[in-house]
């Protein structure tokens, strides 16, 4: 899976999220068909940006949080994440 996101059959999609935590803004862009550039206000410490970025996901895929989940990249800023619908 690398390098591109990949949707299932079971309406799961798959995205590629570079975060940016300790941002002075939180912002959203698409950058690629399933890829996407997050920016967000929390420090990477403690698990605080992983956080912010599953909200902020959940929310601009109208997905409650749980329904969003990091595959890959817990501790870094290139992650895989599953949106599951």
């Amino acid at each position: 899976m690398t390098g591109q996101a990949q949707v299932s059959s079971d309406k799961n999609i798959f995205l590629n999220v570079k975060v940016h935590p300790g941002s002075r803004k939180q912002e959203l862009k698409k950058i690629g068909e399933r890829a996407y550039k997050l920016h967000v206000i929390s420090p990477p410490s403690e698990g605080k940006a992983n956080k912010e970025a599953i909200a902020v996901l959940a929310s601009n895929f109208n997905l409650p949080p749980s329904r969003v989940k990091i595959l890959k990249g817990h501790r870094s800023r290139q992650k895989i994440v599953v949106l599951q619908y």
